[in-house]
């Protein structure tokens, strides 16, 4: 296990190091790998292992050869849960159906954006009305996660409290078969209408679909009822709902390279790739911070940042419910925020920068080959 953990740190920086001698030396590969399945905790059957190896192989040569270039890149890859994957197998870890969300944007209520307001040059709701980093397994259930992240930041800034809502209900009640992917409109939809969801603690997620049976639990919306859902579009439209509502549910493209991201700021020209859906949850001038629903154990401790100017089509919509007060207070427990394990800029390092970056005297983080 150390050894493993002593190449992939080697992976992060920009020198390939030990990771370039695994892909020239058998014996080194053989160890690695060896080391990766303990990691993960994968059981590969005998006549896999070859299909697993070259997988993992092809995804440590691109490790190697991004994280080497240095000063064209300010963002590294690593060898995560997806390095032995198919192509086929990480787009069960999206979900997003594009093409049924742009339909229904016409539809949608148009967030308002006061022109005179004068935003924050930065924003970030962790630690306030973001929720712990969760885990959608190996089920395209993202728009949910995605949508639900929305729901749970905004009944904490419309005036409650931070809680968890259960995604397992949404995957039992808003369609059949949720892992197959699906719209974000579609959750807060089906929210207005059932005017009920219930919490993660009386109902965990599960990565499976199961029976709708949401009634059996206690209605875990007490202040608000949703009545529909807004959508702030573009860079500007984005920064001000952000700065002055709270997070969005957010889609878009996800370009292959997006799985092996470890930290820095996600930039990429053209994005052909599934749809995605994730939680906006915070901006500066130079990129906007991403919450994932892939676990804490990837990128930034669960997050990524991803640059200003709508790369791979993320400011293209921006949803977030529309509340009526019931009148009533909810008096369960504030859970507090996820403050992400790090500040503004260090990327889950407990205030350090990423590995592969430096920080800077103005405490922002470069690659290790950037000028502050």
């Amino acid at each position: 296990m150390i050894f493993f953990v002593l190449l992939i740190g080697a992976a992060s920086a920009a020198a390939p190091g030990l990771l370039q001698s695994a892909l020239s030396n058998p014996a080194v590969f053989t160890k690695l790998f060896s080391e990766y399945g303990v990691a993960q905790d994968r059981h590969y059957l005998a006549q896999e292992r070859r299909l697993r190896a070259g997988l993992f192989r092809q995804t440590l040569k691109e490790v190697v050869e991004h994280n080497g270039v240095g000063d064209r890149e300010d963002w590294v890859m690593e060898l995560n849960m997806f390095a032995d994957m198919t192509e086929e197998e990480k787009a069960g870890y999206t979900g997003f159906n594009a093409s049924q969300a742009f339909e229904s944007l016409g539809d949608v209520e148009e967030a308002v954006v006061p022109q005179y307001l004068s935003n924050p040059s930065s924003k970030d709701w962790r630690g306030v009305a973001v929720t712990k980093v969760k885990d959608q397994k190996s089920c395209g259930s993202c728009w949910i996660f995605s949508a639900f992240g929305a729901l749970e930041g905004h009944y904490k800034t419309q005036g409650s409290i931070l809680k968890s809502f259960s995604e397992q209900e949404g995957l039992n009640c808003i369609q059949w078969n949720g892992c197959n992917g699906g719209f974000m409109g579609d959750v807060f939809d089906w929210l207005k209408e059932s005017n009920r969801v219930g919490a993660m603690k009386d109902l965990p997620y599960r990565g499976k679909p199961g029976s709708c049976s949401g009634n059996r639990h206690e209605n875990a919306l007490i202040a608000f009822r949703v009545t529909g859902y807004s959508n702030a579009r573009g860079d500007s439209g984005h920064v001000t709902a952000l700065a002055t509502k709270g997070p969005l549910s957010v889609g878009y493209s996800v370009a292959s390279d997006f799985f092996k991201y470890k930290g820095g700021v996600y930039r990429k020209s053209s994005c052909s790739g599934g749809g995605h859906a994730v939680t906006s949850v915070g901006y500066t001038a130079d990129y906007f911070r991403m919450k994932n629903s892939w676990g804490a154990r990837w990128g930034e401790s669960g997050y990524f940042r991803i640059g200003r100017g709508n790369v791979c089509g993320i400011t293209d919509m921006g949803f977030a419910p529309t509340f009526k007060s019931t009148g009533q207070t909810d008096n369960g427990t504030d859970e507090g925020g996820d403050d992400g394990g790090d500040d503004d800029n260090s990327g889950g390092y407990g205030g350090d920068c990423h590995e592969g970056f430096r920080k800077c005297p103005d405490g922002s983080c470069k690659h290790e080959h950037w000028d502050c």
